[in-house]
């Protein structure tokens, strides 16, 4: 029987990394089966130079390049998301769902997130049909019909599978389809920059070079990863101070905001560009160019939106207030600070301070890769996206959790029958 489970061990985890492939094959398949009766090449030639077109282009994997099924990929489930997150915190009744109801409330939040999918797809396919109408060769009620349906369908087709992978595969599917999509991403943006580049003095820059991009991606660990850790005493312990569990902590996220600050911070500081070819205002482009990357104001420009929006995103989520009362209800305290108010506005200090430590750690290996270009006139690491390269981290990281979780689990289950 050792054997046996020993065996199915390798076969399982195979098999749900299979499952998983092929899902991605299928859902990478649906982005570039292009709708009739759109001239793509025309469409994506106009809109290359784009920079918010080509932002948003990398996150829903190239997709938008090409008008097809699956152009929309896993954007309207993540808005969906992103609206039942803000519709929690302003309607108690969803609020309670989350909080009290358990497994029951969570599943009906999901379904909710599905229906709001739906309409976010409907939404962004009119806004879609739309915006294409000069490159359409026969503009009708028929093609707008069509196309709706399609690209609604799509969206919905994507969320399917994503919560395939979620079930039967490996690692959370809407993550997964981000990955993946940024992945894709990468060799079209390196290769471009290659092509640009300048080799003189070749070993020196690739070394250089390398050595900074490895400085990202240990930054980008730490970001994802890294958490204060508060010491907690709970009610038995109170009469033995010294005695403390050193396990007993409460695990604050250096970045709770996760990445839709940076999402939302890049298409901001992305305008300006976009603007200045949309305007003939002398006035207003003089004042626009300054704000644009090469400029000494677009970097504090990019750092205050990233702490603003990185501290309001964070009060969001991290709420002090529902943290001290949770600690109140379970007869826990933080040593050498009173329950209650002084809780509160201790958890308020340090959420606070985690928010500047990460918004300033994601402002610095966003200017990395303009600072390797600049020393070292290599710009194969500009492809690389801030928002691109924290999303591939931290997902690759949770893969890799989930797998060793998996295997271990199956470890414990072998001794388990062994015995």
């Amino acid at each position: 029987m050792n054997i046996n489970t020993l065996d199915k061990l390798p076969k399982e985890l195979l098999r749900r990394v299979t499952y998983t492939i092929i899902l991605l094959l299928i859902v990478r398949a649906s982005i570039f089966i292009p709708i009739p009766g759109v001239d793509n090449l025309s469409f994506y030639k106009n809109l290359e130079t784009n920079t918010v077109f080509n932002f948003v282009n990398d996150i829903i994997g190239g997709g938008a390049r090409t008008i097809g099924i699956g152009t929309f990929g896993i954007s309207p489930y993540f808005n969906a998301t992103l609206t039942v997150q803000a519709v929690i915190k302003l309607l108690p009744e969803w609020e309670r769902l989350q909080k009290e109801e358990g497994e029951i409330g969570r599943r009906i939040l999901i379904q909710r997130t599905r229906y709001i999918t739906l309409v976010w797809a409907f939404i962004q396919s009119c806004l879609v049909v739309y915006w294409i109408k000069p490159y359409v060769f026969n503009w009708n009620t028929s093609f707008i019909l069509d196309t709706v349906l399609t690209l609604t369908t799509g969206a919905v087709f994507v969320m399917w599978i994503s919560e395939l992978i979620s079930q039967y595969g490996i690692g959370n599917g809407s993550s997964f389809l981000v990955m993946v999509n940024i992945v894709t991403g990468f060799s079209k943006n390196i290769t471009f920059s290659l092509q640009s580049a300048n080799f003189n003095n070749l070993t020196v820059k690739i070394l250089s070079s390398s050595l900074l991009f490895l400085i990202m991606i240990f930054i980008s660990i730490f970001i994802s990863e890294g958490k204060r850790k508060i010491k907690i005493l709970s009610s038995r312990q109170l009469g033995i101070r010294s005695n403390v569990n050193s396990r007993s902590y409460l695990p604050l996220k250096l970045n709770a905001a996760t990445i839709i600050p940076l999402v939302i911070s890049s298409l901001l500081i992305a305008l300006p560009s976009y603007t200045i070819t949309k305007i003939s205002n002398p006035v207003f482009q003089k004042f626009l160019s300054i704000f644009i990357p090469g400029q000494p104001l677009y970097l504090w420009t990019y750092y205050f939106l990233v702490v603003s929006l990185n501290t309001f995103y964070t009060s969001i989520l991290v709420n002090p207030i529902d943290i001290a009362e949770n600690l109140t209800k379970l007869g826990v305290v933080i040593p050498g600070i009173r329950p209650g108010l002084q809780t509160n506005s201790y958890l308020k200090v340090i959420s606070n301070r985690l928010g500047l430590i990460s918004a300033t750690l994601l402002c610095l290996i966003g200017i990395l890769p303009y600072i390797i270009d600049a020393i070292f006139k290599v710009p194969v690491f500009k492809g690389l996206n801030l928002t691109s390269l924290l999303i591939f981290v931290g997902v690759a990281t949770e893969i890799a959790k989930q797998v060793r979780t998996y295997l271990l689990s199956q470890s414990y289950s072998v001794e388990a029958d062994t015995k």
